[in-house]
């Protein structure tokens, strides 16, 4: 009884842990690096476009590869009525900043509850279980 009361808190931290991270993960990526200094964050941005100049990374299109994009990206507009050709826009994407916190918070909210339901079914397939032990005598 005691093992299985022991299991059960361990699946609910660790659920839990999972879960801070799935939220949590993406928004620390974005950052600068606390530890650095001004300068050496300076050196390593300095350092890592010299890199993207010698492998000529992070170039620009061609001309007509730009063409091409905003061309097909005007078709997909037009066919899908986006941009300029929408008719109307729902309420969900009219936001100040153009980021639909709603949908964020449906998506955290089905995260977190499937973190939940995961961690639930690890717990309720454990309860049922006995431990057979050997008789001594």
């Amino acid at each position: 009884m005691y093992a299985n009361k022991q299991i059960s808190r361990i699946v609910v931290l660790a659920t839990a842990i999972a879960g801070l991270l799935l939220l949590a993960g993406p928004a620390s990526a974005l950052s600068k690096p606390a530890a650095m200094t001004k300068a050496e964050y300076r050196a390593l941005m300095l350092r890592s476009q010299a890199l993207n100049e010698k492998y000529g990374l992070g170039q620009g299109m061609a001309h007509a590869e730009s063409r091409a994009l905003m061309l097909r990206s005007d078709a997909l507009n037009k066919t899908y009525h986006l941009g300029a050709y929408a008719l109307s826009q729902p309420a969900a994407v009219k936001s100040g900043n153009g980021f639909a916190w709603s949908a964020f918070g449906i998506g955290a909210a089905a995260a977190v509850g499937l973190v939940l339901v995961a961690g639930g079914t690890v717990v309720g397939s454990r309860r049922g279980r006995t431990v057979l032990r050997a008789r001594s005598s």
